[in-house]
C-alpha cells in the first residue's frame, strides 16, 4: 500500500504543479481584467445615466449603454469562479495526495 501511494504521488506531482501554476495565472489575468473592465463599467453607467438625463439619449438607449456596462462588470466574477473551481480540483488532487 505504501508504494502504491507513492507511485501516485509521483504520477500526480506534474498535475499538481501544473493546476498551481494555472491557478496563479488565471488569478492574474483575473485581478488584471476586473480592473480594467470595472473602471470601463462605471464609465458606461455613469455615461448612459447622465445622457439619459440631459436628454441626449431615449430610455431604451440608456437601457441598453446600462446592460453593456453591467456586462462588463461580471465578466470578471466568472473569471473568479474559474479560480474557485481549480482550487477546488487542487483540493481534491490533496486528497488523493495525502
Amino acid at each position: 500500500m505504501v508504494v502504491v501511494k507513492l507511485i501516485i504521488r509521483i504520477l500526480l506531482l506534474p498535475v499538481r504543479i501544473s493546476l498551481t501554476f494555472v491557478q496563479l495565472v488565471v488569478m492574474f489575468i483575473t485581478w488584471l481584467s476586473a480592473t480594467v473592465f470595472h473602471i470601463l463599467s462605471g464609465i458606461i453607467c455613469i455615461t448612459a445615466v447622465l445622457s439619459y438625463g440631459f436628454g441626449q439619449e431615449t430610455g431604451t438607449e440608456a437601457l441598453r449603454m446600462l446592460a453593456a456596462g453591467f456586462v462588463l462588470y461580471i465578466l470578471p466574477m466568472l473569471g473568479e469562479w474559474l479560480v474557485i473551481k481549480i482550487a477546488v480540483w487542487k483540493m481534491m488532487l490533496n486528497v488523493w495526495w495525502s
